[in-house]
């Protein structure tokens, strides 16, 4: 029987299959990890791995794709707009371990912080140099949520793993939704930069998707343009 959230994901997807005005440019379902019931099946698998400090808030959302991915673009005249999202359980991200990464994690301190990274999300189509991952750091509540962006580096997102899974469906994953959830900074430049194409991308899926209410990320990004353009 499909968890609650793989009935969200597969609503979501069909909702954008049926939109006249998006594309679907790949929609691919990997193997479904069946020996996973719950999350605590996972939790387990995961303590097999790596000292968990805490797996707070993991349950919301629960899913069992290994890999999960979908991609779309909007038609003329609004094909700039695309979005995308490849999942993998929390169970696999653990298990996979750290990534290759271009920082050392030897000599440099964002190459140690990326070494505890756990992939959950990625954009491969066309969000090259681009993912999600849990932090699982001791003396904190609950997993910490960091958004890669190979143009800035990893930026630390307040927004919980069951909800990051939520709001990605919500956007459709609309590419860099993330930095809506990162503090707003004018250093940061892959939030400055990704600013104006949020702005369309949430006009362009309130119009698509009336149904959604899209105002507290409106609201959000408004936030971040006005930290970006003060002074």
């Amino acid at each position: 029987m499909e968890t609650a959230y793989e009935k969200e994901l597969r609503d979501a997807v069909a909702e954008v299959q049926a939109c006249k005005s998006i594309q679907t440019k790949r929609y691919e379902r990997g193997p479904l990890a069946i020996y996973l019931k719950c999350a605590d099946d996972a939790f387990e698998i995961m303590r097999m791995v790596q000292d968990v400090p805490s797996t707070a808030g993991l349950e919301e959302s629960f899913h069992r794709y290994s890999n999960l991915s979908f991609a779309w673009r909007a038609l003329e005249p609004y094909d700039m707009i695309a979005g995308e999202f490849r999942i993998s359980h929390m169970a696999e991200a653990v298990v996979r371990g750290p990534q290759p990464s271009a920082f050392d994690p030897a000599t440099s301190e964002t190459g140690r912080l990326v070494e505890e990274f756990r992939i959950f999300e990625t954009h491969p189509v066309g969000g090259t140099g681009t993912y999600t991952a849990l932090r699982l750091a001791h003396g904190e509540d609950f997993p910490e949520i960091w958004y890669f962006d190979i143009r800035q580096g990893p930026t630390r997102l307040h927004i919980s793993y069951g909800d990051y899974l939520k709001v990605m469906l919500r956007t459709r994953g609309l590419y860099h939704w993330q930095y809506l959830f990162a503090e707003p900074d004018k250093e940061n430049c892959g939030m400055s930069v990704s600013l104006p194409y949020l702005r369309d991308g949430l006009d362009f899926l309130s119009r698509e998707f009336p149904g959604d209410d899209l105002s507290d990320l409106g609201d959000r990004l408004a936030e971040r343009t006005f930290v970006r353009d003060e002074g």
